[in-house]
């Protein structure tokens, strides 16, 4: 087995479709002498903040010294970076090792008539056995979808919980009330865990205090006064941490966006809890950390003149943020807006922020099954706003359309990451 058949073997298990629960999950792992209870794990869920949350707190353990892992999805342009070390995604052939290593044991439990695992399930597994061959100090472990039957949900005893914002998503798994929804990403907390708590409404809030109160769980409260912004630039910002939990002052993190502040707290929490658990994290690694980490595909600029940036804001609440942070570092700029989403998504609300800001609009449609066509995407626009709309027929061509001679325009790809990952890759290329 090569690179190409250990993705081409994992991406095939996607016509199993998508298949909540733990009993696939368990025993998968079981015959694979559960890896992940020889790991500890700071677990996260959430609709929004997941990934930078994560990769922050992450970055941090790792500039501190310890061998960090880090689970996320999806990834923006090679498999690889679902699974990384150190921030350092992982290698081919650690990918071929650990993807045959489940493939065996599948084909046990195949041929004592269990259901095939589903792609995550198989993901998670891949990066399971992956963080125990290699010896982590730590995982840092981003849910999938949800929480209570997510796949990342098989571990035990996390040294850390973590629930992110919380916003109406995947309503056909999760539920069709924000409570409902904070119950199934709140069920990741368990008999007396950690559990750090980003600002949420009042009903998601509710659902996840009544959670972590029948588990006996300690909460953290995230506190917006506990960070302000002192500064913004186009390649970093400045904080300041004004909470009481660590000797940190004013910062720079190189994350942008005023969500970033509020993520960025959220992980100093977290970080918090650990030394107070006896791990050694100088305040000076965690400076070092958030001074440096990178993050592709969120608020990310690859030129000034004329600007050109990415960012993967894929629901109303994201794109809410993404339109306040244009306004904070670009404003009263003409936006030629390049914009695709999944048609499961809440694309209506969505361009009610995206369309008032735009000059031009150019649709485009993600790499997806689920993903609403371009043509479709501007029609919806024209009908519903009256104005003119390009469609592209491939991300490529989005991309060249772009006017690098027009150095005062702000050229903005928006939306799925199905389509950001794609959009790098060539915004890359082309201004290479």
């Amino acid at each position: 087995m090569n690179v190409n058949e250990a993705i081409s073997y994992i991406e095939s298990t996607h016509k199993f479709g998508t298949r909540l629960g733990l009993e696939s999950m368990t025993e998968l792992l079981d015959a694979m002498d559960n890896p992940q209870k020889k790991l500890k794990f700071i677990h996260i869920a959430g609709t929004n903040g997941k990934g930078s949350t994560s990769t922050m707190t992450a970055t941090i353990l790792k500039e501190a010294g310890y061998k960090t892992g880090l689970f996320t999805s999806p990834f923006l342009e090679k498999f690889n970076e679902r699974i990384q070390i150190n921030n350092c995604p992982i290698s081919d052939d650690g990918l071929v090792s650990a993807t045959a290593f489940v493939k065996e044991r599948i084909e046990i439990m195949l041929k004592q008539g269990k259901p095939h695992p589903t792609e995550f399930e198989m993901v998670t597994a891949v990066g399971m056995q992956y963080f125990y061959q290699e010896q982590v100090d730590l995982v840092v472990l981003e849910v999938g979808m949800g929480g209570r039957l997510d796949a990342t949900n098989i571990i035990e005893n996390p040294l850390a919980v973590v629930i992110m914002s919380i916003s109406m998503d995947h309503t056909d798994y999760l539920g069709t009330t924000l409570g409902e929804i904070a119950f199934e990403k709140a069920s990741i907390i368990k008999d007396n865990s950690d559990v750090v708590v980003y600002p949420q409404e009042p009903e998601a809030l509710k659902a996840i205090e009544d959670f972590a109160k029948s588990k006996n769980a300690r909460v953290v409260y995230v506190n917006p006064a506990d960070i302000e912004i002192i500064d913004h630039h186009t390649a970093y910002q400045t904080l300041n941490y004004l909470g009481q939990h660590l000797k940190l002052n004013r910062f720079d993190l190189r994350l942008l966006g005023s969500h970033q502040s509020l993520n960025c707290l959220t992980a100093l929490e977290v970080i918090a809890l650990l030394k107070d658990k006896g791990y050694t994290i100088p305040e000076e690694a965690i400076t070092q950390a958030l001074a440096t980490v990178v993050f592709p595909g969120r608020f990310e600029i690859f030129s000034e003149s004329p600007v050109i940036l990415i960012d993967g804001a894929h629901n109303a609440n994201g794109i809410q943020a993404f339109v306040k942070n244009m306004d904070l570092y670009f404003p009263n700029r003409n936006i030629n807006l390049y914009f695709g989403m999944l048609e499961d998504k809440d694309i209506e609300e969505s361009l009610t922020y995206l369309v008032p800001i735009a000059k031009n609009i150019h649709t485009l449609t993600p790499n997806s099954d689920r993903a609403l066509p371009a043509q479709e995407m501007a029609k919806l626009i024209k009908d519903s706003y009256q104005k003119e709309v390009t469609f592209h027929d491939t991300i490529k061509e989005a991309v060249e359309s772009i006017d690098l001679s027009d150095t005062d325009a702000v050229n903005v790809f928006v939306g799925s990451l199905y389509m950001i990952g794609e959009s790098r890759t060539h915004i890359r290329n082309r201004l290479n």
